[in-house]
């Protein structure tokens, strides 16, 4: 895996699920029902969280019209956007969604004020 960790494919399938679903125009619901999950599993596998079985990123990936490949693809990262997935991965493994979401708007809250500030 060109010593990307397990954890950065998580990631980045989470990642790919929500860009393909928003490019086909579905919301999380939508994806759910179509794929036949359950919307928190749909949540979950966005977040990045590990533990989910190939079955259900296979359903996906057929659900979405894409490749189980082109979900996990890491070429193209730079090692900055490795770096910070990792790390952002670490960050909020054991949280949950929630919290992960209220953690995201107080950071970019804090750089809109920094970059406020500095300009």
């Amino acid at each position: 895996m060109d010593g990307i960790p397990c954890e950065a494919y998580y990631y980045r399938i989470g990642s790919s699920i929500r860009q393909k679903r928003q490019e086909k125009g579905l919301t999380q619901e939508g994806l759910a029902e179509a794929a036949g999950l359950s919307l928190k599993m749909v949540q979950k596998l966005e977040g990045g969280q590990k533990g989910f079985r190939m079955e259900t990123i296979i359903r996906i990936a057929e659900t979405l019209g894409v490749s189980l490949g082109s979900l996990a693809d890491m070429r193209g990262k730079d090692e900055r956007t490795v770096f910070c997935q990792e790390m952002f991965y670490e960050l909020v493994r054991d949280k949950t969604f929630e919290e992960i979401r209220y953690a995201v708007g107080i950071v970019d809250s804090v750089f809109k004020l920094h970059k406020q500030y500095l300009e």
